[in-house]
């Protein structure tokens, strides 16, 4: 697999960069329509570009899927995580973002599994939600709001557990993540 067109090299003609968009658009919409086996002739059709079009951009699935993932991850989990970064109570910064990214994987289901089969989930990837996910813990921590014992990492697994009830009744995902706050919150001694 060929490493994605660098960025910063040079910026692409603004019909690249439509196609590019295109590209990444139509990839999104397809596999949350089709899953993570979705053609990628179809994502080229719904881009309306040609095949070798796309293929000039991505090498393959993988970078493809990758790329949508990247984009995914800087147009609405960073943005989360930023608006969260600023809110004063820092019980209501934790759980807004952990709700923010429940709603978002339940209604991203079919780009998530399509990243998860092809292992677009880099180190690097994690540590730009794990690291302010961190702080906004230690945050809620300091102010005495969250239990001490909870770790960055155990935000990722919270949020996986409210998933998996959406799995069951999509309606309800909000109950059982409020539950699992609830769990999360600090108690007096």
């Amino acid at each position: 697999m060929s490493a994605p067109p660098d960025p910063v090299a040079r910026p692409l003609r603004a019909d690249a960069a439509r196609n590019h968009a295109a590209i990444l658009a139509a990839a999104r919409a397809a596999l949350e329509a089709g899953g993570p086996d979705v053609a990628l002739e179809e994502v080229a059709r719904r881009a309306g570009v040609a095949p070798s079009t796309l293929y000039r951009r991505f090498a393959g699935r993988d970078e493809l899927v990758a790329a949508v993932l990247e984009d995914y991850v800087a147009e609405s989990v960073e943005p989360l995580l930023a608006r969260a970064a600023v809110v004063d109570d820092p019980w209501a910064a934790l759980t807004g973002v952990l709700e923010g990214l429940v709603d978002g994987v339940t209604r991203h289901r079919g780009l998530l599994a399509a990243a998860k089969a092809t292992g677009a989930f880099t180190p690097e990837l994690a540590a730009r939600t794990l690291a302010p996910l961190g702080e906004l813990l230690r945050r809620g921590q300091a102010a005495g709001v969250v239990r001490a014992d909870l770790v960055p990492e155990d935000l990722p697994v919270v949020v996986h557990m409210a998933v998996v009830t959406a799995e069951h009744d999509a309606r309800r995902w909000r109950r059982y993540l409020h539950l699992l706050l609830d769990g999360m919150a600090a108690r007096p001694a």
